[in-house]
């Protein structure tokens, strides 16, 4: 690479990586008899690159893992069976979102400063029944809510327009609904996003099934998190 895309790729110019290199060689691996190792200034530019790029999944390679949308019909009812198991209907999956702590640059520091009094970045994300992720949006600024990156991300683009989710509408109780997601109170409530019911003194019981249920099936985003905490502390 030229000094400008190096720069660009992996937010340092060379003499910075060469220090970062030489401040890490004790994590240089050696070639064993079964393969050859990673060499250790790939494995940096491999951190760097990850750390530097804030987008949504299908800007990078990363396309080819997590490829849900718009998803073959097969896969779909799949989900919406899975869901629907679990208590809730015509449910494609679950919305939330994740902070996830940074140290930024003072001058850009208020906006990462977030709600909890800490900076960060925000991965919001969806996920099937399987707590397997369908969608993810990483970089947002912490002073976001998960309603302000919902509202302008491809992920209600797509249920909005993507023909799939109204073509595999289902009547329930006299309503011809669509395939949509669900989210938490913070979410503004759409034909694509469910929410629960405000909480109230002397709520309906119908009310409080469906904040169960709903509930219920929201648990698969926040063990999708666990799970990625858990393998990347």
């Amino acid at each position: 690479m030229d000094v400008a895309r190096f720069k660009e790729n992996f937010r340092v110019d060379r003499s910075t990586f060469q220090k970062l290199c030489e401040k890490v060689n004790n994590i240089g691996k050696m070639d064993s008899n079964m393969r050859r190792c990673i060499p250790l200034e790939k494995r940096v530019a491999i951190a760097l690159f990850s750390l530097g790029s804030a987008a949504e999944y299908r800007s990078d390679s990363l396309a080819d893992c997590i490829d849900a949308y718009p998803p073959h019909p097969q896969e779909l009812k799949i989900i919406v069976e899975g869901l629907k198991m679990m208590g809730f209907p015509q449910c494609f999956g679950a919305v939330d979102g994740c902070h996830i702590e940074v140290q930024p640059k003072k001058d850009e520091a208020v906006d990462y400063y977030n709600y909890k009094g800490w900076y960060s970045v925000i991965l919001l994300a969806s996920c099937d029944h399987r707590s397997k992720f369908t969608y993810i949006n990483i970089g947002s600024t912490g002073r976001n809510n998960d309603s302000y990156i919902f509202e302008r991300s491809s992920l209600k683009h797509f249920h909005e327009h993507a023909g799939i989710f109204k073509q595999n509408n289902q009547a329930i109780e006299g309503i011809n609904v669509p395939v949509l997601l669900i989210g938490d109170s913070a979410f503004r409530l759409s034909r694509h996003m469910m929410k629960p019911y405000p909480y109230v003194a002397n709520q309906t019981p119908v009310e409080k099934l469906y904040n169960y249920r709903l509930s219920k099936c929201r648990r698969v985003i926040a063990n999708a998190f666990g799970q990625l905490k858990a393998r990347f502390r």
